[in-house]
C-alpha cells in the first residue's frame, strides 16, 4: 500500500542529470517538447510515495526523517492525528482505495487471501517531476497483526526496487491517534548522487506529510458519517423527528 509510503522518483533522473543545461535552454526558447517516458518495468510500495506536491499539515508531526545509506532510502514519521484510532486504521488498510491517499496511483489489484495469510497488493502509478513523467508499479505482501499494526514487504521480482519494507502502528490517545510509520526502499534504477538523493528525500518528506493529511481528513469524514448514521438510527428507534 500506503505501502503506504513513498514512490520512486528515479525514472528519468539519469537523462535529466546529463542534459539539464540544454533542456533548460530549449524550455526558455519555447522549443522543448515534454518527453514521455516509457513505463518502468517493476513496482512500488504504498509507503514509497514521491510526488511533486506542496507540504501539508497533518495533525501534530512529532518526528520526520529521511536518510539515504548506500542507495537505500529510510523514512520514519510519527504524528498525532485528530481522529479516533479505529477510523485511522480503517483508512490505512483500505487497500482497494489507496489512490485516495496517493492520487498518482492509477490502478489497484488486491489478490484474495485466506485468514492468517498476507494480503498481496499490486498497484501502478504515474508520476511527474518537472518536464519528466514516468510509470511505476509495485507488488507487496501485507500482514496485519490484529493490534492496529501491519508490516509490508516488497516483492523484488515484481518491483522497481531491489528491496523494500514498511511498518504502520496506530494507537489511541484520548480521542486522537498516535501513528508511527517506518519504511525503507532501495530503487533498482540509477539515481544521480548528491542532487538526485537530495531531490528524492525532499519529495519523500513532502509527500509523506500530504499522505498523513489525507489519512486524517478521510478518518474524520468516516467518523462523521458513522456518527450521523448512528444519530439517525436513534431517532428512528425513539420516534423523534
Amino acid at each position: 500500500m500506503c505501502t503506504a509510503i513513498m514512490t520512486l522518483l528515479a525514472a528519468g533522473f539519469k537523462r535529466m542529470y546529463a542534459g539539464l543545461p540544454a533542456t533548460f535552454r530549449h524550455v526558455l526558447a519555447g522549443k522543448y517538447r515534454m518527453p514521455a517516458w516509457r513505463p518502468v518495468a517493476g513496482a512500488c510500495t504504498l509507503t514509497t510515495l514521491v510526488l511533486l506536491c506542496p507540504a501539508a499539515s497533518a495533525g501534530e508531526i512529532l518526528e520526520l526523517s529521511v536518510t539515504n545509506h548506500g542507495g537505500e532510502y529510510n523514512l520514519r514519521i510519527s504524528a498525532l492525528l485528530d481522529a479516533p484510532e479505529n477510523y485511522v486504521y480503517k483508512v490505512i488498510t483500505d487497500y482497494r482505495h489507496v489512490y485516495r491517499l496517493n492520487p498518482s496511483i492509477t490502478s489497484v489489484d488486491v489478490l484474495p487471501s485466506d485468514d492468517g495469510n498476507p494480503v498481496r497488493v499490486q498497484h501502478y502509478s504515474r508520476h511527474r517531476i518537472g518536464p519528466f513523467s514516468y510509470n511505476v508499479a509495485w507488488a507487496g505482501d501485507i500482514v496485519e497483526s490484529g493490534h492496529h499494526s501491519l508490516r509490508i514487504t516488497t516483492i523484488p521480482g515484481s518491483s522497481s526496487f531491489d528491496s523494500g519494507s514498511a511498518l504502520w502502528e496506530v494507537s489511541a490517545l484520548d480521542n486522537r491517534s498516535y501513528v508511527l510509520h517506518e519504511s525503507s526502499m532501495k530503487p533498482k534504477l540509477f539515481i544521480p548522487p548528491i542532487i538526485g538523493s537530495h531531490i528524492m528525500k525532499q519529495h519523500m518528506r513532502k509527500e509523506t506529510l500530504a499522505i498523513f493529511d489525507r489519512i486524517e481528513h478521510l478518518a474524520q469524514a468516516l467518523r462523521n458519517k458513522n456518527t450521523e448514521e448512528d444519530t439517525g438510527q436513534l431517532k428512528l428507534v425513539s420516534g423523534d423527528n
